[in-house]
């Protein structure tokens, strides 16, 4: 854990730690609400277990069978809370776990910090404590706690899904913990505080898909055995047949989530799912790459942010003089950083950096009148670029990957060399350690690679263009892998290897379809 996660914890009073050994590997199993929504109940919901087992799921690791909004009714006198007696005739969860527990798998349901849940039934908010002693005793072993009807204020947000993880670490029961809050914000101290959490918004549909991916490509420091990224469900058909997504878009996303070390959660009719998708879910090689106990999430090797609808996140790359690089300091107003309407944004007032055009009017996150958010200061004796959100002095500092966030600013007679900057006035150009604040345009495809044990590596070439394509990792993106000399390609979705590459060379995908083509390889160096 970097200090400045451990400081700011201390700082708003939540203890370290879930504490129930779980999540070494990312969630797989299913979720009710892609398939039934708000019909759910507790017939076909055994249905859709027994087909799990049916289908072969359980026997390759989907061990959660987790249900979502709809099932609660209201509260006891005592507090207790109670399922809906239309859904669940017994008014608890007990009958369904114990016949999901039957079929050789865990049992997960759904909560809110909030007042209420998203669907409007009880939330958990003063009742945490309570909700998860009788969660222990229906025999439930997993909780996803919705963001509904909540405050969102960041440090009442953490307290609260902090009185959760207390609550459900007191029953004595090994309990995964899921925070569905929306927000990326929540992962420099995820794993204080649940097995995984949202970074996003409900992926939906392809769209979705793409902001999701977008949004983790710069999270993937805050990942790893113990606690998750979770840009949301695996979206195929729902209980009506309706397709949120293509069948190739299905294979690419669950590529995407393998290679992003993500929960793999299906919500979908597995009832009555096509064999395209069966096949899919279905495929152990990609599940091995998931489920890889290096626990390294992936990052993005080549190409950019993917949806038009995403917020770019900001980055550093190789200074090459193009307009995407030259931005103006102070023009649109005092501390905005600038560029052809664009500005430096501390996102949703958290601690990542993004891109977002100017707001001069109408308040921000911070405020009706504040634009703090927007706001920097440059040190000219220390080079370091402070922003103005926050009263304790926080600075702009690099990670690994070259996505950019906000730290504690480093003391000033050790300043770290991610946090020092340099402006020319001349070239426009806002520099760290020889590289430069850049601007991407959304692009049409990615390369994205992930570590494994054993010192092998998955990639996945992505195509979200409009046209047939060849997707190519070229050498310098191949370099990122830090393999050397030559490596043996294996395609996991043919399983069949194809062939030996320099890691000097170009690796290409050739003719990808559009809107979701897709490949992945494994890597494996050649001694």
């Amino acid at each position: 854990m970097c200090w400045f996660t451990a400081a700011f914890i201390m700082l708003i009073g939540i203890s370290v730690g879930i504490d129930n050994g779980l999540g070494l590997v990312p969630a797989m199993g299913y979720n009710s609400w892609y398939d039934l929504m708000g019909d759910l109940n507790e017939q076909n919901l055994k249905e859709t277990a027994q087909a799990m087992v049916d289908l072969g799921l359980v026997k390759i690791g989907y061990e959660y069978f987790n249900l979502d909004d709809i099932w609660a009714k209201g509260r006891n006198a005592d507090g207790t809370i109670y399922a809906d007696s239309t859904k669940f005739p017994s008014k608890s969860l007990k009958p369904l776990a114990d016949f999901v527990h039957s079929k050789g798998m865990k049992f997960g349901t759904y909560t809110d910090r909030g007042t209420k849940t998203c669907g409007g039934r009880p939330g958990s908010q003063g009742y945490e404590t309570l909700d998860a002693k009788v969660y222990a005793e229906w025999g439930v072993d997993y909780v996803k706690e919705d963001s509904c009807h909540a405050s969102g204020d960041h440090d009442t947000a953490f307290k609260q899904y902090a009185a959760m993880r207390d609550g459900l670490n007191a029953t004595g029961r090994p309990i995964y913990f899921s925070l569905c809050g929306w927000n990326s914000w929540y992962a420099p101290l995820g794993q204080t505080l649940g097995n995984s959490w949202r970074i996003g918004p409900d992926d939906t549909n392809w769209a979705g898909v793409l902001k999701n991916i977008d949004i983790n490509a710069a999270l993937s420091n805050y990942s790893g055995p113990g606690g998750w990224n979770d840009p949301c469900l695996l979206l195929a058909e729902d209980e009506h047949g309706n397709k949120r997504v293509t069948e190739m878009q299905s294979r690419a996303q669950f590529s995407m989530w393998a290679v992003m070390a993500s929960p793999l959660l299906i919500s979908a009719n597995l009832r009555n799912m096509s064999a395209t998708n069966i096949e899919t879910y279905r495929n152990t090689e990609v599940i091995a790459v998931n489920q890889d106990p290096l626990g390294k999430q992936g990052i993005r090797m080549a190409g950019g942010p993917l949806s038009s609808g995403s917020l770019p996140p900001a980055i550093v790359l190789p200074c090459d003089g193009s307009e995407n690089q030259k931005w103006e300091v102070d023009k649109v107003m005092s501390g905005f950083i600038s560029q052809q309407g664009t500005c430096l944004n501390v996102d949703n007032c958290g601690s990542d950096l993004i891109y977002f055009p100017c707001v001069t009017t109408g308040g921000t996150c911070c405020g009706k009148t504040c634009y703090k958010n927007e706001q920097f200061h440059f040190d000219t004796e220390t080079r370091q670029l402070a922003s103005l959100i926050r009263s304790s002095k926080e600075c702009v500092q690099v990670n690994n990957v070259g996505g950019m966030v906000l730290a504690p600013c480093s003391n000033s007679l050790t300043v770290s060399p991610d946090q020092i900057w340099d402006y020319n006035n001349q070239t426009k150009q806002l520099k760290n350690q020889g590289k430069c604040l850049s601007r991407q345009e959304v692009a049409a495809f990615n390369v994205w690679g992930r570590p494994l044990s054993g010192g092998a590596w998955a990639l996945v070439f992505l195509n979200t263009g409009s046209a047939v394509t060849n997707v190519t990792c070229t050498s310098d993106c191949l370099s990122q892998t830090g393999l050397k000399g030559k490596v043996t390609v294996r395609d996991l979705w043919t399983h069949k290897d194809i062939g030996e590459v320099s890691i000097s060379s170009p690796l290409t995908a050739i003719n990808l379809p559009a809107k979701g083509g897709f490949a992945m390889y494994k890597l494996t160096t050649i001694l």
